[in-house]
């Protein structure tokens, strides 16, 4: 376990000696760690003592190391924070002016309609339990406490007669005969299911005789025995057993005991609501095949799954492979729930350049009615109101502006189309999707997750929030650590066990045996001297990571560096004369001359060529113009600088003119955009920092309806920073096949480096956020609404 140098130790503070358990661990690695974490927690736990914390601390990490732990601190100081911060009031107290038991706790400011949280104080020393709450955070973070917890908590500590008073209590009531119980154990296991309602614990006492409720909460759990006991099954696969047996445990609590633990309430009610609507729902697939007979194209069996799958649970993310049509089975849900009469309205949330697409792929399905959400405000709010039924098409931009009208619009379904949008929890668009509240949820992504643990957590956070929980142990017990930082993953059993549940992701080589093959190809090109100068300068700034931009346009050539100055006296030339091409200092535009010649002259194909920089097409555009226009060919463009209609008609010249054989994007298009009837060659100008960006560009033509095969050339400069990205690519992309669709538990990377941590300590916030924005409006990132950039390029660039 590896232990950072502390200082020399202050002596633990008196009332921690006082009330601190004895100090008996188990091993020398514990006794380090606890002192390490009580180093870290003094003086940041209030009138808290920090030893009742830590040893809280380790009493939820059982089972888990050093990073875990003190993963479990950061959360548990961070929601002392939150006591601090929020400043709650306390709603009621115990009856008889005792400290210990049953409070109602809100933050201050909220309304009497506001329902407080029910808090349960248990204890105020460590070594035994501290209490329970019905609060979200409680039953999710697996740290026996939260911020209302803590609340109290702290109120005892720091008078001195209340925590006289409440040891005194915690005596009494240790000594106490306590009728039979049922208890939350709000600890989550590290591994296996993670199933909530198997953390549910019969505690063993006296009963009334002939008391029913007894009698039929007591049979679930293991008979013949006494004490604490665990259930013995959850029946997580028969929802009708696993209602009924809910429905046991929910009838045996009551709420007016004072010992009734708020947690289980919570739970248990959610599990109801939740088993009650799978069970509404039932029929629907038995009906699926009857109503999909209704749409105007059929869908692949393994689409029809799809569809099924979500109809059973009500939200799913599904998460298949790109280019295997999420699109059609979220329109054949959508059209099976309208015709079943369960759904009377609908929304659809997808990016704005995507919508007309959207519209043609509902027409082509269903005849179901959808509006297409445009207009000025007026405009939008008047049609908002106008939607009495139906389904409604929006863009994630509208809804940052449109919030209250599509609350009072009040759709029973959304569906998320690229909902990598919400994969950031501080963006606004992700706070904003989240307070939709729809029975029906359906998330749409082939990339549910890009980066980090995370995003997938963030977006699971609106479709199923208790899949992963806790987040703050995500990182830390799921990440491979060694001497250069994060070397790999492991525990994805446990990861995959969890999603089963309420994600469906398949991937292309099993479903589609008729999809053509594809290959992929590493073009190389040297440096000129210039470049190579150039590139070198930056080399000991690369701690300001905005510079690594800089490298990689320089990468692509000397001539988008200097665009300004170069640009003006080029683009009014006859032709791009050798001379003018050699004065670029961009070998990359010479390969893709002979590589446009190849495959579009030669060849007669249509290709797609990708760059993250409109300069860069610009430059390309008028590199490749005498070799189109003596071919009698013409390229379009698809990327942030045309207008809706431009794009739109760009998008028909390229599929139906047979002049048309170029088309170049940024990565405003390399998302859901469909060119699989159109072109069988992809040409990367650059490599993304993200595998999953480069997967989204790729699967522009590599998808459903391809008949062709196809060619992907990814033009790499050998030296510098892109061959270092083009190693980097390889780890991203096995920890996210790794994850999704592999079998083992653990993947160790080829490289690891603590680069991008220490990146992240060093580099100002103000200059990282810049860092995707160093060429201007020019550099068009793999989100529109900007959420992301070149920060989450990985790690190890500069080993």
């Amino acid at each position: 376990m590896p232990i950072a140098k502390r200082s020399k130790k202050a002596p633990l503070a008196t009332q921690e000696a006082v009330h601190q358990a004895p100090s008996v661990f188990d091993s020398v690695e514990e006794l380090e760690a606890y002192q390490e974490l009580m180093d870290q927690a003094r003086r940041k736990t209030l009138s808290i003592p920090a030893d009742l914390l830590v040893r809280q601390v380790l009493a939820v990490c059982v089972g888990g190391d050093w990073p875990v732990q003190r993963a479990a601190l950061d959360a548990l100081l961070r929601r002392i924070g939150s006591v601090q911060k929020d400043r709650l009031q306390i709603a009621a107290r115990p009856p008889g002016g005792r400290v210990l038991g049953r409070y109602q706790t809100r933050r201050r400011g909220k309304g009497g309609g506001v329902r407080p949280y029910v808090t349960l104080l248990e204890g105020v020393r460590a070594g035994s339990p501290i209490g329970r709450c019905g609060c979200p955070d409680y039953l999710k973070s697996s740290m026996g406490l939260c911020k209302h917890l803590l609340t109290l908590l702290n109120g005892v500590h720091t008078h001195p007669r209340k925590l006289a008073a409440a040891l005194v209590e915690h005596e009494k009531r240790a000594a106490a005969v306590r009728p039979a119980r049922l208890l939350f154990d709000p600890v989550r296991p590290l591994l296996g299911p993670g199933d909530l309602l198997m953390q549910v614990r019969w505690e063993s006492g006296p009963s009334p005789e002939n008391n029913v409720q007894h009698r039929r909460a007591r049979r679930w759990f293991p008979s013949g025995r006494t004490g604490t006991l665990s259930l013995s099954d959850a029946h997580a696969n028969d929802p009708r057993k696993r209602l009924a047996l809910v429905g046991d445990l929910f009838v045996f609590l009551d709420e007016r005991e004072p010992d009734c633990d708020p947690a289980l309430v919570t739970l248990l009610a959610e599990e109801k609501e939740a088993l009650s609507s799978i069970l509404r729902d039932a029929e629907l697939p038995t009906h699926l095949r009857r109503h999909l007979r209704d749409l105007k194209c059929p869908l692949y069996p393994y689409q029809v799954e799809g569809v099924a799958r979500f109809l059973t649970l009500g939200r799913l993310l599904l998460a298949d492979d790109m280019g295997l049509g999420k699109t059609a089975q979220a329109i054949a849900a959508a059209h099976v729930l309208w015709h079943a009469g369960r759904v009377r309205r609908g929304l659809f949330l997808v990016p704005a350049s995507l919508k007309p697409q959207w519209l043609r792929e509902w027409q082509h399905f269903t005849d179901t009615p959808l509006v297409m959400v445009e207009g000025t405000r007026a405009e939008r709010e008047a049609l908002y109101k106008k939607t009495q039924t139906g389904f409604l098409l929006v863009n994630y931009e509208q809804v940052l502006r449109d919030l209250p009208d599509i609350h009072r619009f009040d759709p029973d379904l959304v569906v998320l189309d690229e909902a990598q949008r919400i994969k950031n929890w501080a963006t606004k668009t992700a706070t904003y999707v989240k307070t939709l509240k729809a029975p029906y949820r359906l998330v749409l992504t082939g990339t549910p997750m890009e980066n980090r643990l995370d995003e997938l957590a963030s977006i699971l956070d609106w479709v199923a929030p208790l899949a992963i929980e806790p987040k703050w142990r995500l990182g830390p017990w799921h990440a491979m650590t060694g001497d250069n930082g994060v070397g790999g993953a492991r525990h994805l059993d446990t990861l995959r066990q969890r999603l089963s549940g309420c994600m469906l992701r398949r991937v292309r080589k099993k479903v589609l045996t008729q999809l053509p093959a594809r290959t992929d190809t590493r073009v190389p090109v040297e440096m000129t001297g210039q470049q190579r100068e150039a590139h070198d300068s930056l080399i000991q700034h690369l701690r300001l990571m905005m510079l690594l931009t800089t490298q990689r346009i320089i990468s692509n050539g000397m001539a988008q560096l200097q665009f300004p100055e170069v640009w003006p006296a080029i683009r009014d030339a006859e032709a791009p004369h050798q001379a003018l091409r050699e004065g670029l200092f961009s070998p990359k535009l010479e390969m893709l001359r002979e590589l446009v010649r190849h495959l579009v002259i030669d060849q007669e194909r249509k290709v797609v060529i990708f760059s993250q920089w409109r300069r860069m097409l610009r430059l390309s555009d008028w590199v490749l113009g005498d070799i189109l226009r003596e071919a009698g060919a013409r390229a379009v463009f698809f990327t942030g600088g045309e207008s809706g209609k431009r794009r739109t008609q760009n998008i028909v010249d390229f599929h139906d003119d047979p002049q048309t054989r170029v088309m170049f994007l940024t990565d405003a298009g390399g998302v859901g955009l469909n060119l699989q009837r159109a072109a069988s060659a992809c040409i990367n100008l650059e490599l993304p920092w993200n595998p999953a960006v480069l997967e989204q560009r790729i699967s522009r033509i590599y998808r459903l309806g391809q008949k062709l095969p196809i060619d992907v050339y990814n033009v790499v400069t050998e030296y510098g920073i892109e061959a270092r990205i083009a190693e980097i690519l390889g780890s991203k992309r096995a920890l996210f096949t790794g994850l999704f669709d592999g079998t083992s538990n653990e993947i160790q990377f080829e490289r690891g480096s603590s680069f991008l941590s220490r990146m992240e300590q060093l580099v100002p916030e103000a200059v990282r956020e810049a860092m995707g924005r160093a060429d201007g409006e020019d550099c068009e990132g793999e989100d529109e609404a900007a959420e992301t950039s070149d920060r989450d390029f990985g790690q190890g660039l500069l080993k």
